[in-house]
């Protein structure tokens, strides 16, 4: 049997070898078949198909995989009912390896009653997925489609993202996800660098510590973004200038004057900051930034990704309690910004200082009928 493995690898990492090599060797394929999206019905993608093969081709090496570039040879959406039976045409006997979310999200996929039809799914689960769950909807696709569904019981992705990789590079990281034949192909094409300058501005306003902790907030926002879905341009924007006037004495006019000369001033600063220095317009991003802080009443999905991320991040969070926090946020958004807010707020009350309002309308209203 041979594997196809799907996917945009904008770009390849070293997590997508390391699942094809595992895989292979748990349900005894015979070889894997990477098969770049050519004009993907899910993702736009800005990385022409030929770069993206190329870091392929890098990634791969001189392992025994395989490089399909059917995709690019169709001028229409190359939904996966379609693609299925020319590879099997193409190979034989084919399995087609799919992600848990992708497996949970099933039902919406175009015609998955004529997928089930084609070949077995073989499923591999996220780190932070429920294996209970997704043996659950296995049973469920099974019994609805008649499709051959096979969990993986021996292989898990890890926490590695293509969204996190090139968040890395935009933002002048150290890139380990990926090898340094895939790093020489983006530095010499120029990859990933939309938010190259924006970053570089933000980081002469803060300290070190300081810079390292946003970075965090990025890839922790990307992070908890693979299962929220938001827009990933929003979330980055609204995380990398969430700090932006932590350490900046001057007050932007706009501010409420209630907040001045508190801890709260820079979310509300840094939101009239990112609107009067950085253009930045988008109304729920400035209000992502504004929030942040102190949440508020009728808090929206970027508002609690930025809140939650800004708790959670890797790079310099390690208070008592937040690998649990951290894995709540990662595995669901309302769920994790819950937690993240009350252990705020519970510190809050311990305190004994006042809380500011919008805190407290924001209790009032995640929890105010419990």
């Amino acid at each position: 049997m041979i594997g196809i493995f799907g996917g945009a690898f904008d770009p390849p990492h070293s997590e997508h070898v390391k699942i094809a090599r595992e895989i292979a060797a748990e349900f005894s394929l015979e070889k894997v078949v990477f098969l770049p999206s050519g004009n993907s019905p899910h993702k736009s993608l800005s990385t022409p198909f030929d770069l993206r093969v190329r870091m392929l081709e890098a990634a791969i090496g001189s392992t025994p995989f395989v490089i399909d570039r059917a995709e690019s040879e169709l001028s229409d959406r190359a939904y996966s009912y379609l693609m299925l039976p020319l590879l099997k045409e193409k190979y034989g006997d084919v399995a087609f390896l799919i992600g848990g979310d992708s497996l949970l999200a099933f039902d919406s996929w175009k015609k998955p009653e004529e997928i089930a039809k084609i070949c077995p799914l073989i499923v591999i689960p996220r780190a932070e997925e429920s294996m209970d769950e997704l043996r659950a909807k296995a049973k469920e696709v099974t019994e609805r489609y008649g499709a051959d569904v096979r969990v993986s019981e021996k292989v898990r992705g890890g926490a590695v993202s293509s969204s996190v990789v090139r968040a890395r590079v935009s933002l002048g990281m150290p890139v380990p996800e990926v090898s340094d034949e895939v790093l020489s192909v983006i530095r010499e094409a120029g990859l990933y660098l939309e938010y190259r300058e924006m970053a570089q501005r933000v980081k002469t306003y803060l300290p070190e510590k300081r810079w390292r902790h946003t970075c965090g907030v990025v890839l922790a926002g990307l992070r908890i973004n693979e299962r929220a879905r938001l827009d990933k341009h929003k979330v980055i924007v609204s995380c990398l200038l969430h700090d932006c006037m932590k350490y900046e004495e001057r007050v932007n006019e706009g501010v409420p004057s209630d907040v001045v000369g508190t801890k709260i001033l820079h979310a509300f600063n840094g939101a009239e900051e990112a609107r009067l220095a950085f253009g930045i317009t988008d109304l729920e991003i400035l209000d992502a930034i504004r929030y942040h802080t102190t949440g508020r009443a009728g808090m929206t999905p970027l508002d609690k990704l930025v809140y939650t991320a800004d708790m959670v991040e890797e790079e310099t969070r390690d208070f008592e309690g937040v690998e649990e926090l951290r894995a709540a946020a990662y595995l669901d958004l309302d769920e994790g910004f819950k937690r993240c807010f009350l252990a705020c707020y519970d510190q809050l009350l311990d305190s004994g200082k006042p809380i500011y309002h919008l805190t407290i309308d924001c209790y009032e209203d995640l929890f105010g009928g419990e």
